[in-house]
């Protein structure tokens, strides 16, 4: 019996196991009987369908996929974290803990009392966990909480550190790359996890420093692809090898110094013309190439050292919305682009338009 057939298919089975002298037309005691009997087995076999879906880490989401990946390895899920950062408050009095300040409707708190006397430098932390609490020097400007003993407010250099939870893809593609790259005693592999495992970093590459004896560069780049900001690296560079120095204060080995640095950028310059099916708008269709070729080149970083432009054409004619595409251009041209081994593909100009 398979376990995909349906409810008539089962109760069919069993009256084919029953001799011809009993009759099996429909609505007689024994049709009736092996219709319950048919139901009951079909809610059966879903069950052991999930279940057995149940037993690859690719068919498991949310809680389900949290619980298996710990139960092989030690990975969890990526938790999402709060951006934080200073401002720059001129005036005179007091400013509490939980005073809220804004940048465009995105509201941060400041974390501690603090007196201001003229001119202070306050910490702050965004109210809502993920990258949606990053935002540009010189944009945190409103008191939300008012106080007419402050004058001025702003933030002179970024507010980072924001990162979304780890989704389902990042930590599945963690799950599976530990189980590819076996980590063992400080080998590349054993550096490339330890970097994974840091909130906000998407990728990683250990590379022997030839200039220094006992030496690893630790190239990494953010959740989405892009190149990692300092608070990522500075995370990385705590967790392996605080100091730079090999003491084995992190988790590097003692006797081997790592330094943490974010990859160097390949831009990739993107043109071409692009012909509707009708399915989309002409806005749509072009976010649709943009977002799947971004997500492709996030994809590859570390991974590959040469971007194909068949490929990228291939990912631009099939988004959703593109009847086909005319004068695809890679970086104005019609070659594969390629990389240094510490660099990553990061779209800089999307040129496409509907013709």
């Amino acid at each position: 019996m398979r376990y995909n057939e349906e409810i008539s298919d089962i109760q069919s089975d069993l009256l084919d196991e029953m001799p011809d002298t009993y009759s099996k037309i429909k609505g007689t005691w024994l049709w009736e009987m092996f219709k319950s009997f048919a139901l009951k087995i079909y809610e059966f076999l879903r069950l052991l369908t999930d279940t057995a879906e149940k037993m690859n880490v690719d068919n498991l989401k949310g809680d389900e996929l949290d619980a298996y990946v710990l139960q092989w390895t030690d990975i969890k899920r990526k938790k999402a974290q709060k951006a934080e950062g200073y401002i720059e408050v001129t005036g005179n009095g007091m400013l509490y803990a939980g005073t809220l300040v804004s940048a465009d409707g995105i509201q941060y708190e400041i974390t501690s009392d603090t007196e201001v006397k003229g001119e202070a430098y306050i910490h702050i932390a965004a109210t809502e966990a993920g990258e949606i609490g990053n935002t540009t020097a010189n944009t945190v400007t409103s008191m939300v909480t008012s106080n007419a003993n402050i004058k001025s407010i702003t933030n002179p250099k970024p507010i980072e550190g924001g990162t979304d939870e780890e989704t389902d893809e990042a930590l599945r593609e963690r799950y599976h790359l530990r189980l590819s790259m076996p980590a063992t005693s400080g080998n590349k592999a054993h550096y490339i996890l330890w970097a994974t495992e840091c909130v906000g970093v998407g990728g990683a590459k250990a590379v022997r420093d030839t200039t220094v004896n006992n030496k690893v560069n630790v190239y990494i780049c953010g959740d989405n692809g892009e190149a990692a900001d300092k608070a990522t690296v500075d995370l990385v560079q705590e967790y392996i090898d605080p100091l730079k120095n090999g003491d084995g204060s992190g988790t590097a080995p003692i006797g081997a110094i790592c330094e943490v640095k974010s990859a160097g950028i390949k831009q990739i310059n993107i043109g071409g013309r692009v012909e509707l099916d009708n399915t989309q708008t002409d806005e749509k269709t072009l976010l649709n190439i943009k977002n799947d070729i971004t997500n492709y080149l996030s994809q590859i970083n570390f991974r590959k050292k040469e971007l194909s432009y068949a490929k990228l054409l291939n990912i631009a004619v099939n988004s959703l919305g593109v009847n086909d595409v005319t004068g695809f251009k890679l970086n104005n041209g019609y070659e594969n682009v390629v990389c240094e081994e510490t660099e990553i593909f990061t779209l800089n100009k999307f040129n496409m338009e509907v013709k």
